[in-house]
């Protein structure tokens, strides 16, 4: 039998962390983080300019500064996070399955799953190949 979680989150970058705290702050505790990296954070550890949270935290953070923001506030509330998982699945009857090196390959029920995987930020020479190429 699988375990079961009120919410499962894939992605642990800021939008993933920021959906597990908006669900807990609502009232819903039981909500489980998988990431596929070895860290949380996501996207942003690169993003070293400023220019992040001043609508939601007031002031202009870099990259890494926003999402420590983020990685606190989970910590700190205890919200459960695996890093080195990988979801490999999840069905219609929202079984996520999941693989990392210390479960194995493992099966969790979630009440509801939230994707959160993420983007990329791209140079400006990469939009303009796209472009030119029909992208």
């Amino acid at each position: 039998m699988p375990e079961r979680h009120d919410i499962v989150i894939i992605g642990g970058g800021p939008a993933g962390l920021a959906a597990a705290i908006g669900a807990y702050e609502a009232g819903c505790t039981d909500v489980l983080i998988l990431e596929r990296d070895t860290h949380l954070g996501g996207i942003l550890n690169q993003c070293i300019h400023n220019g992040f949270g001043l609508h939601t935290f007031g002031e202009e953070l870099t990259g890494p500064e926003y999402a420590t923001r983020y990685m606190d506030k989970v910590a700190e509330l205890g919200i459960e996070c695996r890093l080195d998982t990988m979801v490999i699945d999840i069905s219609d009857s929202r079984i996520v399955t999941a693989v990392s090196e210390d479960r194995g390959v493992h099966a969790i029920e979630a009440g509801a799953v939230v994707l959160a995987m993420g983007c990329r930020e791209r140079p400006r020479g990469a939009l303009n190949r796209e472009r030119l190429s029909g992208w």
